[in-house]
């Protein structure tokens, strides 16, 4: 078979997506940790931290849950961290740049099922309602926050704004 320029252009470009798309699907690999709020196995890429005043950590599987946590324990914080959801990098939870209601939802309970459909990083795309929802992803700077929005929807807000609208969906009923 003759060289052909368009051939190895094709392979070489055929290499390069299978090996970006391992590379992303192992950024989003599941922990062994159990969210203490929704009791799904933790996304690395989703992972939120409180350290607590008396040197408690706890950790949980998205940045919804965590904030639950805080607003329902009511225990005095010390810090937040949260993690890029690209990446996986630490960041601090007051600086990070969020992304609330796109399509890409968080891994279900018992999502090791490999014949759940997953997204390029391993994370499942199940449509089901939890406390998770819509789901709030974590990102180190605004720009990279709109390109994901570009592709996926939703909308920037900063933790501020979601705690805010996270208390008054939890507004006790008069009476």
């Amino acid at each position: 078979m003759p060289f052909s320029y368009p051939r190895l252009a094709i392979g070489v470009a055929a290499a390069i997506v299978a090996a970006a798309s391992l590379l992303a699907a192992g950024a989003c690999r599941e922990a062994a940790a159990h969210c203490p709020v929704c009791d799904r196995h933790e996304c690395r890429n989703m992972a939120f931290t409180i350290k607590a005043t008396d040197g408690r950590t706890v950790r949980t599987c998205c940045p919804r849950c965590g904030l639950h946590f805080v607003d329902s324990e009511r225990i005095p914080v010390a810090s937040l961290t949260v993690r890029d959801f690209e990446s996986a990098a630490e960041l601090t939870a007051e600086t990070a740049v969020y992304v609330e209601g796109s399509d890409v939802v968080p891994c279900a309970a018992g999502s090791s099922d490999s014949s759940r459909p997953r997204d390029e990083r391993g994370c499942c795309l199940n449509t089901v309602y939890d406390r998770c929802q819509p789901s709030v992803l974590a990102f180190s700077a605004r720009a990279r926050a709109e390109m994901f929005i570009r592709e996926h929807g939703g909308d920037v807000r900063s933790l501020a704004e979601i705690r805010a609208g996270r208390k008054r969906q939890v507004a006790p009923k008069p009476g």
